[in-house]
This record gives structure tokens, C-alpha cells and sequence, in this order.
């Protein structure tokens, strides 16, 4: 059912966060750069950001756009139940231990798009922060420059998916190409509608993924 797979997703999003703490599974492997000759592992990496005070945040999200729940507390705010959710083993991997037990505690921030509306509001009372009424402050700014971006990403991905596919497979009967309105065809699987259009003509246009921050805003004003 829904909640199975909602299990499941949340499930393989703390192991891509797992990851990202613990390089490696049952042991640390040390590996040698070619171009300088040291030899490092991924647990003394994260010893040496732990022992500097830089926190590691992974950002685990699923195909639809679901966060996990690390940058999920660190954006939202919202509360992870287990002191040890990613299950990372103090005794093999002690300051990957360390460093997500961390992510979680009082040590680092949460919540920081709440924080930002407040420090907007408190600043600029009268103005929009996305310069539009639709974007009045930061957190609904950013939801809505992700929301586009994942948006894209998955229309891209589908569109070079049927690429792939060449003529495509064999349909019962003949194609229809006179779908043009997207609401009248919105259940059918025509991609001659505005809607795919718009996405091929975005996709020719942008060889790279969209960057945030190349977006004018009023973000360096708070």
C-alpha cells in the first residue's frame, strides 16, 4: 500500500545519507591519490571535518522530490525521532558516528527558512522578497525554485527516456497528432502539446542543470 512504499522511500533515503557519513560498510578503506600519493580514508575525512568543526549535511532527495531526514530538520525544521537513525556503528565508523549524531543536535541549525522569513520581514516589512507577490519571502521563494527545478529534471529525464526508444514501440492504432489542447488531452500519452513543447524548447536552451543563484533575487539583501 501507500504507506509501504512510503516506508520505503524514507528508508532508502537514510541509507543515501549513510553514505554519505560512512564511507565504506563493514571497514574504513584507505585509498592513494596518484597525483599527490597520500593515502586517506573516507573515515579520517570526516574525522578531519568532525575535529574542525565543519558539519557534513547530506542531501538525500527521491525521484519525486522528497528530502531526507537530515536536510529535511536542517531546512524545515522538522524533528528526527532516533539519536542513531542512520545506524552507523560507533565502534567501526566512530566519527562518521559522531559526525551524524551531530547533524541532528543542538550544534547545528534547523529550520533555517523560518529563520530567514523572520530576519526578511524584520528587514524589508514592504517587499516581496522574490520581487513578486507570489514569492513574498524566502522560504516560499526557494520552495518554488525547487519545485521547478525537480519539475524539469523529471521532464528531462522522461523526454530523453522516449529518445531512447526511437520509433518507439508499437501502438494498436495510429498515432494522433491533432492533441494540441493539453486540457482536453491531458490523460493521453501525446507528446504534440504545449506542455512538451515547452520542455523540449527549455531543454535545447539549457545544456546545464538550472542554478539558484543566478536567478535575480533580492536574496543578498538579508
Amino acid at each position: 500500500g501507500s504507506d509501504a512504499k512510503s516506508n520505503n522511500i524514507i528508508t532508502s533515503l537514510i541509507a543515501a545519507e549513510k553514505s554519505k557519513f560512512q564511507r565504506g560498510r563493514a571497514i574504513s578503506k584507505a585509498r592513494t591519490c596518484h597525483d599527490t600519493g597520500i593515502t586517506i580514508s573516507g573515515e579520517e575525512i570526516i574525522e578531519d571535518l568532525y575535529n574542525s568543526k565543519m558539519q557534513l549535511i547530506p542531501f538525500a532527495i527521491s525521484p519525486l522530490g522528497l528530502f531526507g531526514p537530515t536536510i529535511n530538520r536542517f531546512l524545515y525544521g522538522k524533528t528526527i525521532d532516533s539519536d542513531n537513525i542512520h545506524n552507523i556503528s560507533a565502534t567501526s565508523f566512530p566519527h562518521a558516528h559522531k559526525m551524524a549524531k551531530r547533524a541532528s543536535s543542538a550544534e547545528v541549525p534547523s529550520n533555517i527558512l523560518e529563520r530567514a522569513n523572520d530576519i526578511w520581514r524584520r528587514q524589508h516589512p514592504t517587499e516581496n522578497f522574490g520581487r513578486s507577490y507570489k514569492s513574498p519571502d524566502p522560504s516560499t521563494y526557494y520552495t518554488q525554485q525547487f519545485g521547478r527545478d525537480v519539475c524539469f529534471a523529471n521532464g528531462s529525464a522522461g523526454l530523453e527516456a522516449i529518445a531512447l526508444l526511437g520509433d518507439g514501440p508499437l501502438t494498436k492504432s495510429l498515432p494522433n497528432y491533432s492533441c494540441h489542447n493539453d486540457a482536453i488531452n491531458l490523460f493521453t500519452n501525446c507528446t504534440d502539446t504545449n506542455a512538451f513543447r515547452r520542455i523540449i524548447d527549455g531543454n535545447a536552451e539549457r545544456s546545464q542543470p538550472t542554478v539558484m543563484t543566478n536567478v535575480l533575487t533580492n536574496a543578498h539583501s538579508f
